[in-house]
């Protein structure tokens, strides 16, 4: 008994040592810097979704395929500070990417993730909420801790390449047309 006890205790020292380390990592060193979501070079590859509102981004460190971002376009760093204006773009750009998630991946769930505040893990100081898709498959090993494990080591997991970035972002585009045209007589 006392062996499982040792484990079950230094499981879950490692586990908040990395979250230490993970909140670390992701903690913004500067206020200067430049933000993500506003930057011309990032909006122009990510970007697969553009209204006057609300931006469609696919992620560079996708936790799992079809990671996305809904980016309100207006810099503001709390959700708080969102008009209900962009709130329903924002849940509506949701809809849409899950229809198209669901078109091109078929995931069985999906969860949203939004962050406000550094002191929870926020790391862009401008609002966005994260779309994870996940099947049923993902995680089976780990069904329970699997994604949460994926939140612990993202900040060390390396970004996909911008070749597959690209690919995948004309897919969404694509996508994003045909599925919305079709069903809403327009593009979206």
């Amino acid at each position: 008994m006392k062996k499982i006890s040792k484990k079950i205790i230094v499981i879950l020292s490692l586990f908040g040592l990395l979250s230490c380390i993970t909140i670390y990592v992701w903690l913004p060193t500067k206020d200067t810097q430049p933000c993500t979501f506003c930057n011309p070079q990032i909006i122009q590859t990510h970007t697969f979704y553009e209204d006057d509102l609300v931006r469609g981004l696919c992620t560079h460190k996708p936790i799992l395929p079809y990671h996305c971002l809904i980016v309100i376009k207006r810099h503001i760093a709390k959700i708080e500070d969102a008009t209900e204006n962009e709130m329903s773009a924002a849940f509506r750009l949701i809809k849409r990417i899950n229809a198209i998630v669901q078109k091109i991946n078929g995931p069985s769930s999906y969860m949203l993730l939004q962050k406000n505040g550094a002191e929870v893990g926020q790391t862009v100081p401008h609002v966005h909420i994260h779309y994870i898709p996940k099947k049923e498959s993902d995680h089976k090993s780990l069904a329970t801790f699997g994604l949460l494990w994926h939140f612990v080591l993202s900040p060390f997991q390396r970004p996909i390449s911008k070749k597959e970035l690209a690919e995948r972002v004309e897919k969404m585009k694509d996508s994003c047309n045909t599925t919305f045209f079709i069903k809403n007589h327009r593009p979206c």
